[in-house]
């Protein structure tokens, strides 16, 4: 039977999701993007998310969840595309995605939506219900006027409206895909989110998370966004031992001095929190953020080599 619900759901219908997630390919928790505290509710001021589902009773046959951000619902993503092993083959995912994108387009205000894979099977089912391969990444988009990412995304950008520095908060769960997607040929990575542009990523709601996750690890993340959440650059520290904090980000060539302000910002506010020390590891291939932290007074400090998803990387080291 077909089923929708609107987030929260009951402790035990997420329990039911997580057993078909972990026991039909996603294998542990931490390859889950729509984790149990947001299925608890724990983002209702800021993200709509909606589960469809095929069910048999308490049984759940297949899954695909679409989050959206309440305040600006021009995009959206899907995840946990899942169906048991028992009841594949019988186009329930496929059913469950062409629900989701009727609905989701039924609203004028709704122009796009995102979603990653690394399964071709899957891709093959997705680019026939519209979606389209975004370059360089194994992230797909699916437009309701048939645009390619590129034509989106000048559309995107566009309404310029005033821009504001704020703190990462749930509100860019969504933004931040098109934001790293928009830059995902700068050869860019930010070591404190450990985002590595410098490969193709399937990443997709899971980008938000990976900035979330500095909170615990005595990290923080801010952003340079406009009233409407659309992100164009983001700045990152980690606290080492000894008030030492490394600084890292993503940013927008197209957003230069801007940018220069978000670091900036930062910066002032690890003086004012008075930090021993202020450093950058910036990819030696990364000319966009050499130049960045070279002219706002950091010095060059030596060159160390990094392991970065398992392939050893040269990196210059910057100390302020």
């Amino acid at each position: 039977m077909f089923k929708t619900y609107t987030i929260p759901i009951s402790q035990k219908k997420s329990s039911n999701l997580y057993d078909l997630w972990i026991k039909n390919g996603f294998e542990n928790e931490k390859n889950i993007d729509i984790n149990k505290s947001l299925l608890s509710g724990s983002e209702v001021q800021s993200n709509l998310i909606k589960l469809y589902l095929y069910e048999n009773k308490d049984h759940i046959l297949s899954s695909a969840v679409i989050v959206m951000n309440i305040q600006n619902p021009s995009i959206a993503a899907i995840g946990e595309v899942c169906t048991s092993l028992n009841s594949r083959g019988k186009g329930l995912a496929n059913s469950l995605c062409e629900k989701i994108i009727e609905d989701y387009f039924s609203n004028d205000q709704n122009n796009a939506i995102f979603l990653g894979t690394v399964n071709p099977i899957a891709e093959k089912i997705y680019k026939s219900l519209g979606w389209k391969n975004i370059d360089n990444s194994l992230v797909m988009f699916n437009s309701k006027n048939q645009d390619d990412f590129e034509s989106f995304l000048n559309k995107y950008n566009k309404n310029e409206l005033r821009k504001n520095i704020s703190e990462g908060n749930s509100n860019f769960r969504l933004s931040i895909i098109p934001f790293v997607l928009s830059i995902r040929s700068n050869n860019q990575i930010d070591l404190n989110s450990k985002i590595n542009l410098i490969n193709k990523t399937s990443s997709c709601l899971g980008l938000f998370n990976k900035y979330e996750s500095l909170q615990f690890r005595q990290g923080k993340w801010f952003s340079l966004s406009d009233d409407e959440n659309r992100i164009f650059s983001i700045v990152s520290y980690l606290e080492e031992n000894n008030k030492s904090f490394r600084i890292d980000g993503l940013f927008n060539k197209f957003y230069y001095d801007d940018s220069k302000k978000l670091i900036k910002f930062l910066v002032n506010k690890l003086v004012n929190q008075k930090a021993n020390k202020i450093y950058a590891e910036i990819y030696k291939k990364d000319e966009l953020k050499l130049q960045l932290f070279h002219e706002l007074g950091f010095t060059e400090e030596n060159n160390i080599k990094k392991k970065i998803d398992e392939e050893n990387l040269d990196f210059k080291k910057f100390l302020l």
